[in-house]
């Protein structure tokens, strides 16, 4: 059966672009984390044409396709797991299309680019796609999950910037949802339903997003609130006082400014005199006007000051770039810490921190070994709430650490999934924690664009019987 689709499927897209699964290169089948993969073959199209011969090719063959961008993603959605039915679909070679209106500011490009790519094209115009991540997605990848990243807070999500999309149905059909305009009702808004859909109801082939100009300044400054209970006022001044030059709002607990610190971080003695906070924040201003017309720098300085005492206990200004390195590498470093759990939250900003205090408790009760070293988006509501379990401490149960973490964000009226998606790794749970009446319409319209169940790995409906 294989042998005789790989033929087929080499006509279509040229034999140096069909691997058979043994021949797949590691990159392919290893995810960001997780155990590597297993596949029957991989393809790699390089057009919307080759696509929808692809795709309906693949169902006469009772095979299952993973659609692949840059594999950037945390939950195994786009990494295969059966070495006879799954057949990766790569789509680094979609780049038919970069069409660049700089009038209306919009884009329309292919699912293969990714994005640092598309900003360095950008860049020479004065635009940008405003999506900002320490992985480097393609599009296909950023629109199958509606990632967000540290300037939602500014300029929103993926969804919030997208205006159109071409997609490609099971059967082979290929859809163009919208016209790429920043108004238009005149048909029901269809490319919606695929952002966010992990690739389970067709495959994206290009968008249309809308840019935002680059900011001509920036100012950045970390920031040691005078105690953790003025975290959320503080924010709340913040918002109030700023809020329409307000970039990116970062928190980041002690262990997680002490894992980035242990791993390229910087010199402790360069934060706060070497006295870490409980929590700080990393808060950015940016703007499209010159320093000349509105001086950041000296903005975000004197709102500091006139916070010192009551909210802020100590900031540090000036080092932008190091902040945000700083930032940048607490992942890394709680990796050297030891196993890390990491669950992609989301709360109301009302319940942020006492969600964090009331699991550092639970976890203390319950899982004593564990580390949390929470940090993130703490303006849109987002919070990695990682810990580390120590090497050499007892096996962890991580069903039952899942279980309890996940019951908390309800009581807390929270997601468990921000915005890294469900895949394979998260299905149990959105099982669990869904309700059945969505579990049966997310089914019904799963099956309504893919009826055989031959596209991506996430099931939205419920388990079968």
């Amino acid at each position: 059966m294989i042998e005789a689709f790989l033929r087929e499927a080499a006509r279509i897209c040229g034999g140096a672009h069909v691997v058979a699964g043994a021949a797949i290169e590691p990159r392919y089948l290893e995810p960001a984390r997780y155990a590597p993969g297993r596949a029957a073959a991989l393809l790699r199209p390089a057009s919307t044409a080759e696509l929808a011969q692809l795709l309906p090719l693949a169902g006469r063959h009772g095979l299952r396709l993973v659609p692949q961008g840059a594999h950037t993603g945390l939950v195994r959605a786009a990494t295969p797991e059966d070495a006879a039915r799954d057949v990766l679909l790569a789509t680094e070679r979609l780049r038919e299309v970069f069409e660049l209106d700089p009038l209306d500011r919009t884009l329309r490009v292919s699912a293969g680019y990714r994005l640092a790519e598309i900003n360095e094209r950008l860049a020479p115009h004065g635009l940008m796609l405003p999506i900002d991540l320490s992985a480097d997605p393609s599009v296909g990848g950023m629109l199958a999950h509606n990632t967000g990243g540290t300037r939602m807070l500014r300029y929103g999500d993926v969804r919030a910037n997208t205006l159109a999309l071409t997609v490609v149905l099971a059967e082979g059909q290929v859809l163009r949802l919208g016209r790429g305009l920043q108004k238009g009702n005149a048909a029901l808004p269809l490319q919606q339903l695929f952002i966010g859909s992990s690739g389970s109801l067709g495959v994206i082939a290009e968008a249309t997003f809308k840019l935002a100009r680059c900011p001509r300044q920036q100012a950045v400054a970390l920031v040691a609130p005078s105690s953790v209970a003025a975290v959320m006022p503080l924010y709340q001044r913040l918002m109030d006082e700023l809020g329409s030059l307000v970039s990116a709002c970062e928190g980041i607990s002690r262990p997680a400014f002490e894992a980035a610190l242990a791993c390229g971080g910087g010199e402790r003695a360069r934060w706060f005199g070497g006295e870490l906070p409980e929590y700080a924040l990393l808060i950015e201003l940016s703007s499209e006007l010159p320093a000349e017309q509105l001086d950041l720098q000296a903005l975000l300085q004197r709102w500091l000051e006139a916070e010192f005492g009551e909210r802020v206990a100590d900031a540090v200004l000036g080092a932008d770039a190091a902040c945000w390195a700083l930032r940048h590498h607490i992942s890394e470093g709680l990796r050297a810490r030891g196993k890390v759990v990491g669950f992609d939250v989301a709360l109301p900003r009302r319940h942020f921190m006492a969600f964090r205090a009331a699991g550092r408790a639970w976890l203390a009760e319950e899982f004593a070994p564990a580390e949390l070293a929470d940090f993130g988006h703490l303006g849109d509501g987002g919070m990695h709430f990682n810990l580390v379990w120590p090497k050499g401490a007892p096996p962890l149960d991580e069903a039952r650490l899942r279980a309890g973490v996940y019951a908390l964000v309800r009581r807390f009226e929270g997601s468990f999934s921000a915005e890294h998606g469900i895949g394979p790794q998260l299905q149990a749970s959105y099982r669990q924690l869904s309700e059945a009446a969505l579990l049966d319409w997310s089914g019904r319209l799963q099956r309504l664009f893919d009826p055989a169940a031959r596209l991506g790995l996430t099931d939205w409906g419920p388990a079968a019987q």
